[in-house]
C-alpha cells in the first residue's frame, strides 16, 4: 500500500473537521459514542501516526509534548465550531481539578447527512473512515475506555530524547515515526502464521499499548 502523504497547510483545516466528524461518526456506529474530548485526541493522534496502514493522506506529522497524551488545541478549536455548528452536540461535560472541563462529542443534527456524503463523494474519505474504524474498535476494546494516557509509552511520544515542551515530530520534518516502526516489526512477526498481516497492524499497536499501559 502507498505511503501517506502530509495535507497542505491551507487545507488541514478542513480535512481535520472531515477527520473529527469521521470518527465521531465510526465511534456512534459502533455504539462506542459520545466521545471524551482525551479520546478524540488520541484516536486522532495514532490514525496520523499509522496512516501509512491504510494509504490515508496524513494530516499532521507532528505534535507538542505536553501532558499525559497527545493534544492538539488548534484542532479542539475546530471540534468545537462543528459542536457550535450542529455537525456534532456535546453530550454532556465532566468538570475535573482546576476547573478543567472535558466534552463528550457524538455526531449533530446535521452530522449524519455529511458523514454520508463524505463517504459518497470521496474515496480518500472512505479509506480514513477505515481507518479510524479499525482505531475505534481496536482502541475502546482495550485500553481508551478507561484511560487516554498513553504518553510515557507510545513510541512517538514517549520518546525520551524529546522533552516536555519540545516537538515530536513523526513525519513532517524527520522520517522516524517509531509508531509506524513497531507496528511493522508487530506485522512482520505475525505475517509468517498469516500472509494478510498487513491488516492487522492497527490493532497489533493497540495490543502494545493495552498491554503496556496495564503495567504502569
Amino acid at each position: 500500500m502507498s505511503g501517506a502523504t502530509e495535507s497542505p497547510p491551507l487545507a488541514s483545516a478542513g480535512m481535520w473537521k472531515a477527520w473529527v466528524l469521521l470518527c465521531i461518526s465510526e465511534a456512534h456506529r459502533m455504539g462506542m459514542a459520545p466521545v471524551a474530548t482525551s479520546q478524540l485526541h488520541v484516536i486522532l493522534y495514532l490514525a496520523n501516526t499509522l496512516a501509512d496502514l491504510f494509504g490515508v493522506t496524513r494530516v499532521r506529522g507532528r505534535v507538542l509534548k505536553r501532558g499525559a497524551y497527545p493534544f492538539f488545541p488548534d484542532v479542539q478549536r475546530e471540534i468545537d465550531r462543528l459542536a457550535f455548528s450542529g455537525v456534532l452536540k456535546i453530550e454532556h461535560v465532566d468538570f475535573g481539578a482546576k476547573n478543567h472541563l472535558a466534552a463528550h462529542y457524538a455526531v449533530g443534527p446535521y452530522g449524519a447527512q455529511i458523514f454520508e456524503q463524505l463517504l459518497d463523494r470521496s474515496p480518500e474519505a472512505q479509506r480514513t473512515a477505515r481507518l479510524l474504524r479499525e482505531l475505534v474498535c481496536a482502541c475502546f476494546g482495550r485500553f481508551l475506555a478507561a484511560r487516554a494516557d498513553i504518553g510515557s509509552i507510545d513510541a512517538n511520544y514517549g520518546d525520551a530524547n524529546v522533552l516536555e515542551g519540545e516537538v515530536v515530530d513523526f513525519s513532517e520534518w524527520s522520517t522516524e515515526n517509531n509508531n509506524m516502526k513497531l507496528a511493522r516489526h508487530l506485522i512482520d512477526r505475525l505475517r509468517a502464521l498469516r500472509p494478510d498481516a498487513q491488516r492487522d497492524g492497527v490493532r497489533l499497536y493497540c495490543d502494545y499499548l493495552d498491554k503496556a499501559m496495564a503495567l504502569i
